[in-house]
């Protein structure tokens, strides 16, 4: 009876990993999206703060718009935004992400 039962967990475990192999990990996703835009939802702005050091991101000051990638929610946001964004966004503090915050005109909720 010892085997028997042995046998059959071991079969179940066989099928839950069975089952789990078919799935593919990852982003599967790619959204392009302003740094306004992505500034609205707090979760990816925390993301953005996880992801995207500011030293590398504005480490040569360039013209046109810089650009992050970020995973979020088996997402790829490709996030763009002009130097002084940026510079405003990593100074910005994302503990008030909670409350109400403005930035470049643009208030953020939760």
């Amino acid at each position: 009876m010892k085997a028997t039962k042995f046998v059959l967990i071991i079969a179940m475990l066989a099928f839950v990993s069975m089952s789990y192999a078919d799935k593919k990990p990852g982003p599967t996703l790619t959204v392009k999206i302003s740094l306004t835009k992505a500034i609205q939802n707090p979760g990816l702005v925390r993301a953005i703060y996880n992801q995207v050091s500011e030293r590398t991101l504005l480490a040569q000051e360039q013209n046109g718009l810089y650009t992050a990638k970020v995973n979020y929610h088996r997402v790829v946001y490709v996030i763009y935004g002009k130097y002084e964004e940026w510079r405003n966004f990593f100074v910005m503090d994302p503990i008030l992400l909670p409350l109400k915050v403005e930035f470049n005109g643009c208030s953020v909720h939760p």
